[in-house]
This record gives C-alpha cells, sequence and structure tokens, in this order.
C-alpha cells in the first residue's frame, strides 16, 4: 500500500510507499475511496476515453474541453451504473460496490486493455488523458462538480456507454442486438468528418436484431448525449416496462 499525491490539474506528484493506501489532491485527502482504487477508476476512464487525435477531429475549436467532458461523463456514468445496479441487488439480499464495479468485466471492456496498464505508466501515452481521467474521479468523490452539472443533466441517468466500436462495426455491434434508439440523430453523426479512425459509419435508430430480443422489444437503450467520440445510453422506456433495470 502506499499513498499518492496529484496536484490541482491531477497529476502525479508523489509516492509515499510508507503511507495508508489513500489518495491526496492538493494534500486534501479524497473521501470515500482508496488511493489504489482512485487509480484503478481512473485507469479504466483512460482507456474507455477517446484518443486525442480524435477528439481534435470531432471538436476542433476546444479539443481538451471536450476531453474533459468525456472523461468526466464516463466516471459519472460509471457511478450511476453501481448504484442502479446495486439498488437492484438489494431487492435480492445482495450488494454491489465500488469495489465491484472496478473488476466488472462485464460491463467495461477496459479493464484488460493495453490503455488500461498505460495510464500506470507515467511518460507514456497521453499525458493530458490521463491526468482529465485522474481529475474526473476526484472531482467526482470530492463532490467538485459544479462545472460539469451541464454534463451531469445531460447524461439523464445514462448508465452505458460506447466509443468509436459502435461507429465501425453498426449494425453487428451488441448494442444493436439488444436495440437503440437516438433521442438525436446528430448523436450518430459524430464520426462524419473523422479520418483517423478506420471506416467509421453514421448510425441510426436500429430496432433490436437479435430475435430473442425483438421477440419482447424493439428498443434496450435510449441515446443521452455524446462527448467526445463516446455516446451514452440509459435503459428505454419500453426495456423498463418490462423489468429491465441495469
Amino acid at each position: 500500500m502506499a499513498s499518492i499525491y496529484f496536484d490541482s490539474q491531477g497529476a502525479l506528484t508523489r509516492i509515499d510507499d510508507e503511507g495508508d493506501d489513500k489518495a491526496f489532491y492538493n494534500n486534501q485527502e479524497v473521501p470515500f475511496i482508496t488511493g489504489t482504487q482512485l487509480q484503478n477508476y481512473a485507469g479504466t476512464v483512460y482507456s474507455e476515453s477517446s484518443f486525442m487525435g480524435l477528439v481534435r477531429q470531432i471538436n476542433p475549436s476546444d479539443p481538451l474541453g471536450e476531453m474533459q467532458k468525456e472523461t468526466f461523463a464516463i466516471a459519472y456514468t460509471m457511478y450511476t451504473y453501481a448504484m442502479i445496479k446495486n439498488a437492484a441487488f438489494k431487492r435480492a439480499g445482495r450488494s454491489y460496490g465500488l469495489a465491484d464495479l472496478l473488476v466488472d468485466n462485464n460491463y467495461t471492456k477496459g479493464l484488460s486493455s493495453p490503455a488500461h496498464q498505460q495510464y500506470f505508466q507515467q511518460g507514456v501515452g497521453d499525458e493530458e488523458r490521463r491526468k482529465l481521467s485522474t481529475m474526473a474521479v476526484i472531482r467526482l468523490f470530492m463532490r467538485m462538480v459544479g462545472d460539469m452539472a451541464g454534463v451531469i443533466q445531460n447524461l439523464n441517468g445514462a448508465a452505458y456507454w460506447d466509443g468509436n466500436d459502435l461507429f465501425r462495426l453498426f449494425p453487428a455491434h451488441y448494442r444493436c442486438k439488444q436495440g437503440f434508439e437516438l433521442s438525436n440523430e446528430n448523436h450518430g453523426a459524430i464520426y462524419q468528418n473523422v479520418s483517423v479512425v478506420r471506416n467509421p459509419k453514421i448510425i441510426q435508430t436500429c430496432p433490436a436484431t437479435e430475435p430473442k430480443v425483438s421477440a419482447k422489444r424493439k428498443f434496450t437503450f435510449l441515446s443521452c448525449v455524446t462527448y467526445g467520440g463516446t455516446i451514452f445510453f440509459k435503459i428505454h422506456d419500453e426495456a423498463k416496462s418490462q423489468g429491465i433495470t441495469w
């Protein structure tokens, strides 16, 4: 165990190998999360968020601002998912918490990606994305979310997301098999001017293609908003009416 210290920008400044498993932001302890958990959480955000070259093509006027919103949105969405799933588990006498979220490969594939490991390698990869991913988690647990209020409002309960894989693999992607509705057609066009990702598509609302799902409903997910190269979803009302909550 060790105590880890971050500056006001989210950069790692010091590791105290003799300290407790805690994280400090500007020398103030980050509550409700251990240092190890904070880094694993931020590593997932880093691995799931867009690389800077992509963000520049999606929002050339303010790529850093776009990346800040995207990383925070992913961190917040993970937290929302954990809260929703825990509420469902409680009804069955079980629980689902932060420790479960951070090892849940069924929820996020980024846990096993090289990018997740890259987060821990200082001087390797994208330092701005690393700092913003760290700050996204710090903001969340220190409740420093005032300037992200618009992001939280736009997420509107989102508990899932997809990156460029949905736009590359459409209509064969998992989200298509389950069925999704775009609440705004512009959500499907964020890759229309992108050249740094191979063969992205403009996507549209896609009723469920998996027969076992389509026999029950058209849509399982509803898009909420996009940030960077990521589109965020919540459970569709049609699925909720069938008892699906997460």
